[in-house]
């Protein structure tokens, strides 16, 4: 009966033995599948990997292909810009009948005044008036400012320039500072160049003036005199013109300073 039992329990060891080893199995079994699927994943993920870098690596080389044919189209563009600009300056020489040179007075926006260039080119054309301005801020009064200025310049010069074009330039060199013309304060000068080139005299550089140009030829008042009176003398100015009422703005600035209530006054003193 022993033996029996015996053989009996190691039967029922011998099942249970056999079950835990086929489970066992099956787990290791479904581990592996498990690792070799992740694996496989893991694998995939590393081709497509690499194949974005080669993906990202190619949307490099074109993106800097896209750059140098940017660079060099800016480059052809600037070039030809600027060929154009020659071109348009011949023309200008070639059809050119006089022109004169002066200067306008702005301030920047610490309110410290700047003296840049202005130029008055009169060709052959059809009575047609452009105005060229570049680094400078101005507002709408300039160009309004322009015409009657350009109005005035043929009431005194007492000719219809019906058969002429007017070229109003103002440049001004590249500076950190933004300048600004405003309240139509450049009109004295511009008529000022503008009687110079129709007339064909020449402006005094000494002299400068600041103030508007009204229909009736008097000089109106403007902003920030004292400033521009500074740049006047630093400009090498021994005279400073200014609307009647604001030499005491100015105030004392180591040149001459005279008040002009009229277009007519101001030439007296800079056209030579």
């Amino acid at each position: 009966m022993g033996m029996v039992d015996t053989n009996k329990s190691l039967k029922i060891i011998t099942i249970i033995l056999s079950v835990l080893l086929i489970g066992s199995s099956f787990q290791l079994y479904t581990s592996l599948e498990k690792i070799n699927l992740q694996n496989q994943t893991i694998t995939s993920l590393v081709a497509e990997t690499n194949s974005q870098k080669q993906t990202i690596s190619g949307l490099e080389i074109s993106v800097n292909n896209l750059k140098q044919n940017l660079s060099r189209t800016e480059t052809q563009l600037k070039n030809e810009t600027q060929r154009s600009k020659q071109f348009e300056e011949e023309i200008i020489n070639l059809t050119m009948v006089s022109r004169a040179d002066y200067g306008v007075l702005a301030v920047d926006d610490n309110d410290v005044g700047h003296l840049i260039p202005l130029e008055v080119i009169i060709k052959d054309g059809k009575g047609s008036l452009f105005l060229n301005v570049a680094n400078v801020l101005f507002d709408e009064t300039l160009q309004s400012s322009a015409q009657t200025a350009i109005q005035v310049a043929r009431d005194v010069s007492k000719k219809n320039m019906a058969d002429k074009d007017i070229l109003i330039n103002i440049k001004s060199p590249l500076v950190e500072e933004r300048l600004l013309i405003s309240g139509g304060s450049a009109g004295g000068a511009i008529t000022l160049t503008a009687i110079a080139a129709i007339q064909g005299k020449t402006l005094r550089k000494d002299v400068l003036m600041t103030g508007t140009i009204n229909n009736d030829h008097s000089i109106g008042l403007i902003g920030s005199p004292r400033s521009k009176g500074l740049a006047a003398r630093d400009a090498g100015a021994v005279l400073f013109l200014v609307p009647v009422g604001q030499k005491d703005e100015v105030g004392k600035i180591g040149i001459e300073v005279r008040e002009v209530g009229t277009i007519e006054d101001a030439m007296t003193y800079v056209l030579q």
